[in-house]
């Protein structure tokens, strides 16, 4: 069925990564919309993509149908804005025998403007899915920001990725402002509050990881505040209590030692995001988080990381 529309839909793009799941949750929390299996999600706003870890691309829709000529019969009825336009095409679906030179030239034949390829004004892209065709202009994209920080001067073999320790942040900000960040290690997460703009607190109680948290921080010109300290006698409050938990060979912790630090930060914000290297759900409910959401991340060699976005009891 051929889709016009008075009020244009707004689409995001994510990447597609199979099994994971912090993915869907960062789309949610930027957009409003939950990505299909092929990554396309009808959303809200597009306002935080240029944050985003996994969500590369946002889109204004502009037409939708089920064939390309009936794609090419919507737009060139439909009037919108495209002096000096360039037409780019992602097949997310290989269910129509449609070529992309094709689809540029049909397209481009029924928008009424002049192309402009070179410089273009709008950047207008052809999203072939299984259920039809999607024209859309190009109003966001991921700024990746977070890809700078991989090259952080210090880090330790657990340090976390710096895409995921984004997403992390996504899951909070917006709207949270300030960020505590419990166990922080090389500071990975620190490096991406600070990215967002974000007043950042971290401790750790190792004396080597503070000093690698302020050079990586000050490395890439950042200010945040990072202290030595015993994670369950921190006193500062903020809008996130966000933190990497110690697991595996990391772990020089005892279990009533994290469970410690658990029920401390569900006193010192209202929300928390959380990594391990296990399920750890008994562990945040005896804490005193509610809401407790799970997102699977898997890693190298077929391990998982679990991720946890939750709720204090306490706010």
């Amino acid at each position: 069925m051929t889709q016009n529309t008075n009020r244009p839909s707004l689409l995001a793009l994510c990447i597609r990564q199979v099994g994971n799941e912090l993915i869907a949750a960062e789309c949610a929390s930027l957009t409003g919309g939950v990505p299909a299996p092929d990554g396309v999600a009808v959303c809200a706003t597009l306002e935080y993509v240029a944050q985003a870890a996994y969500v590369k691309t946002g889109l204004r829709l502009i037409a939708a149908a089920p064939t390309l000529p009936d794609l090419v019969e919507v737009v060139h009825q439909t009037a919108f804005d495209a002096q000096d336009f360039k037409i780019e095409v992602l097949r997310l679906s290989n269910r129509l025998d449609l070529h992309k030179r094709e689809c540029e030239i049909a397209l481009a034949d029924a928008i009424r403007a002049n192309p402009n390829l070179d410089v273009p004004q709008h950047r207008f892209l052809l999203v072939i899915r299984d259920e039809g065709l999607y024209l859309g202009e190009i109003v966001a994209e991921t700024a990746s920001t977070y890809a700078r920080h991989d090259r952080k001067p210090y880090r330790t073999s657990a340090s976390l990725p710096s895409r995921i320790a984004r997403a992390m942040i996504n899951l909070v900000a917006p709207p949270a402002r300030s960020i505590l960040n419990l166990c922080c290690g090389s500071g990975s997460l620190l490096l991406e509050a600070c990215a967002l703009g974000l007043d950042a607190y971290g401790v750790d109680w190792n004396r080597r990881m503070v000093e690698m948290s302020r050079q990586n921080l000050a490395h890439f010109g950042y200010r945040a505040t990072v202290e030595r300290g015993d994670a369950r006698e921190v006193a500062r409050l903020a809008d996130a209590v966000v933190a990497d938990l110690p697991y595996g060979q990391r772990l020089v912790f005892s279990e009533a030692v994290v469970r410690d630090i658990l029920a401390h930060a569900a006193r010192l914000a209202p929300v928390g995001v959380f990594a391990a290297g296990a399920e750890i759900t008994p562990w945040l409910a005896e804490a005193g988080y509610v809401d407790l959401r799970m997102y699977h991340v898997p890693k190298r060699a077929g391990l998982t990381r679990y991720v946890y976005r939750v709720q204090s009891r306490y706010f």
